[in-house]
């Protein structure tokens, strides 16, 4: 709500030229010509002045930035001492140079405002106001002056500057070890930014410090506060007969969890009964974790301030603590757990035709493990025999899955095989073998299930008009779209005739046509660059990837927040009265927990990714001068990245290609020279030249294509 209303007011100062008066008079002309009163549209101004939308320019006048002829935007600095400027909420508009006289005291990922300008025939920006720090952690490596000083050496060299800390006579420190620092004063010129040390890691280079780094570096820590382990040890590790009071008894079914066999938060289980008249009755039942994570306790706000849980090939940065996460929330067989279930009857098209949404009870018969149902599914006589109470049920579901998969097919739902990987391990946490993760029937008869009751929940919501957290996914850029559309022209094919309004089911069909050719993995590629990235909304905007009216994520909440939040709400407003009050706190709540979900969403994503990277180079340090064959996986002006079939992915720099004059072609995805052309998809064969474990680089030499 406070984002639309900001939007609005913007738009009002602007059609009724309202820049320039001071903030008792734009608040008294808001609240006039708006309709808010004073008092909010005074608030919402002080908003728009800490978030730069407004300037207080000279005799206290307030104007927009548009006015003031500034745009908003996050630095993106280079290890030469300059930075680009990334513009917010503007995919068209390139980024601007800033060059290192202009950037004030601002330094890289810093939200700042820019004063765009022409010079010397280039365009450049310069840095007027820095609006919000980057408040990440700052690993590096330590250079000791003497007892009190030293200078930290950002891993990360977009950090163009050393900072000085003047703590480190509080820590026990070595020349050369990893740390990690936050910045206390910035300064403008050639001066170094001031901070503080936080933690010391250890010795560079040894792989489990510089996995550490990357959890610090994005803020990630493992140990939970006092006063949250405090509430987490409170809670009972059995459910009590008094807490059975009110909800539904499904304890005399046939429910089960299916995991990977070394899971331990357990989320969801189901079971399924076929219909004499041919429908399908599948119950999702997911752990009611609200029930023990109150509104507003430490619990809650530690979890709101996580976002998610965090995976990393051997160990797990937990959303909740293990008292709740692989305790009395996880649905481990043979015990009586509280869930919220979604009970759904499924003709044989795979409608829903009929829903129940209730609180309840469940003991789950059996954990079952992804290998165990597939071998089930494909009739293995022995895992048939070990679980032979179950088989007809998991036969029943296989029967349901193929159903709802191919309802999904028909209304355009965009499948991306993209391969993920799994590490082998010693005991020093080295990494011996990198291997493809393999998903089979198992694993998509879940995700079936889980998509269904997702799209339940959140049409049963919607309906009723309840504050809401809905996962969306928007319709794609039409400029993307249509640069797009020329990149599969090169291969003889026609996606739609019209880029802005491009369907699900068009881009389905291309990915269908170009099963099986050379180029499939590149268009699959290139096409899901294209795509916008699916966040949580507060407003029900469709999911474009499943084709979906509506969705939501209610099936984790014992790793996803937003999950937890919507159980708050059908709980409360759904299964209860509607209390008035109540939905208005709700729904400005859901609109705050949008933007840092999706955040922590994002952040969790990225490091998990660089911990895999470091994974990977690692494994790559023991395979120097080795030949591998692989594919082009990205191409640049300064290079190629090259992907091997274990996911590996390393950069053949200009240097280690064969010489040539080399043209970056941005919208082909191609390295083109006179003799070598080298495009996303091409098989090459590579030799890995060396290895750089802080930076989680890999580094290959082109030997044919």
């Amino acid at each position: 709500m406070q984002e639309e209303q900001i939007a609005t007011i913007l738009d009002f100062i602007k059609s009724n030229n309202l820049n320039f008066r001071t903030r008792t008079e734009l608040a008294t002309n808001i609240s006039q010509g708006l309709g808010y009163d004073f008092t909010t549209a005074y608030s919402l101004i002080g908003e728009m002045l800490d978030n730069g939308d407004l300037l207080v320019e000279g005799n206290d006048k307030l104007a927009t930035i548009e006015a003031l002829g500034l745009r908003k935007g996050v630095l993106v600095g280079n290890s030469r001492g300059f930075a680009f400027c990334k513009f917010i909420d503007d995919g068209e508009t390139p980024d601007v140079f800033i060059p290192p006289v202009s950037l004030k005291t601002a330094l890289h990922n810093d939200t700042v405002l820019v004063k765009v300008r022409k010079k010397d025939d280039k365009t450049e920006g310069q840095v007027v106001k820095v609006i919000k720090r980057n408040d990440k952690n700052i690993v590096g490596t330590l250079d000791i002056v003497n007892d009190h000083l030293g200078f930290v050496k950002p891993d990360d060299t977009r950090y163009f500057k050393d900072i000085l800390v003047r703590n480190i006579k509080k820590f026990k420190v070595k020349e050369g070890d990893k740390v990690v620092c936050r910045i206390t004063k910035y300064v403008a010129g050639d001066k170094n930014p001031q901070g503080n040390l936080v933690e010391v890691l250890g010795l560079n280079g040894d792989p489990k410090i510089e996995m550490l780094a990357i959890i610090r570096e994005n803020n990630l820590y493992e140990e939970f506060e006092p006063e949250v382990l405090a509430e987490a040890k409170t809670l009972p590790q059995t459910v009590s007969k008094s807490a059975l009071n009110g909800r539904r008894d499904f304890t005399d079914q046939n429910i089960v969890t299916i995991d990977s066999f070394d899971t331990r938060d357990i989320d969801d289980a189901v079971g399924i009964t076929e219909n004499p008249d041919g429908t399908f009755t599948l119950g999702v039942h997911i752990a009611d974790v609200s029930e023990y994570v109150k509104q507003n306790s430490p619990l809650d706000k530690e979890a709101y301030k996580r976002g998610t849980s965090v995976y990393f090939p051997d160990l797990v940065y937990p959303m909740l603590p293990k008292e709740l996460s692989n305790g009395i929330c996880s649905l481990n067989p043979k015990v009586i757990r509280l869930t919220l279930s979604v009970i759904m009857k499924i003709d044989t098209e795979g409608n829903v035709l009929d829903y129940e949404i209730c609180e309840s009870f469940i003991k789950s018969r059996e954990k079952m493990t992804y290998k165990d149902v597939f071998a089930i599914l494909n009739d293995d006589a022995e895992v048939c025999a070990k679980y032979k109470d179950l088989v007809k049920d998991f036969k029943t579901m296989q029967k349901l899955h193929r159903i709802l998969e191919n309802k999904r097919r028909k209304r355009g739902a965009l499948e991306f095989d993209l391969p993920e990987c799994k590490f082998e391990m010693d005991e020093a946490g080295h990494v011996t073998n990198v291997l493809l993760y393999e998903r089979n029937e198992a694993h998509m008869l879940i995700e079936s299930f889980m998509l269904v009751a997702n799209e339940t929940v959140a049409h049963a919501c919607c309906k009723e008009k309840l504050p809401f957290l809905y996962r969306v996914h928007e319709q794609p850029d039409g400029q993307k779209m249509f640069d797009f559309f020329q990149f599969a022209g090169q291969f003889g094919y026609k996606v739609a005739d019209n880029p802005d309004k491009v369907t699900p089911k068009q881009l389905q069909r291309l990915l269908k046509q170009v099963e099986g050719q050379p180029y499939e993995k590149l268009i699959n590629s290139v096409l899901l660059r294209s795509l916008q990235k699916a966040r949580y909304a507060p407003k029900n905007l469709g999911h474009f990837g499943i084709a979906a009216t509506d969705y939501c994520h209610f099936t984790s909440p014992i790793r996803r927040y937003p999950d937890l939040l919507i159980h708050r709400i059908i709980k409360k407003f759904y299964l209860r009265n509607k209390d008035k009050k109540q939905m208005e706190w709700y729904q400005e709540f859901v609109e705050e927990a949008s933007i840092q979900t999706s955040e922590r969403e994002k952040l969790a994503e990225v490091a998990e990714r660089e911990v895999d990277d470091l994974k990977k180079a690692d494994y790559m340090q023991n395979h120097v001068g080795e030949i591998f064959d692989g594919v082009v996986s990205g191409a640049t002006n300064f290079g190629v990245f090259v992907e091997l079939p274990n996911t590996v992915e390393g950069m053949c720099s200009l240097e280690n290609l064969p010489t040539d004059n080399y043209v970056f072609i941005e919208k082909l995805y191609k390295l083109s020279g006179s003799k070598h052309d080298y495009q996303l998809g091409q098989k090459v064969r590579v030799q890995v030249e060396s290895v750089n474990l802080r930076r989680r680089q890999i580094n290959f030499k082109m030997l044919e294509s």
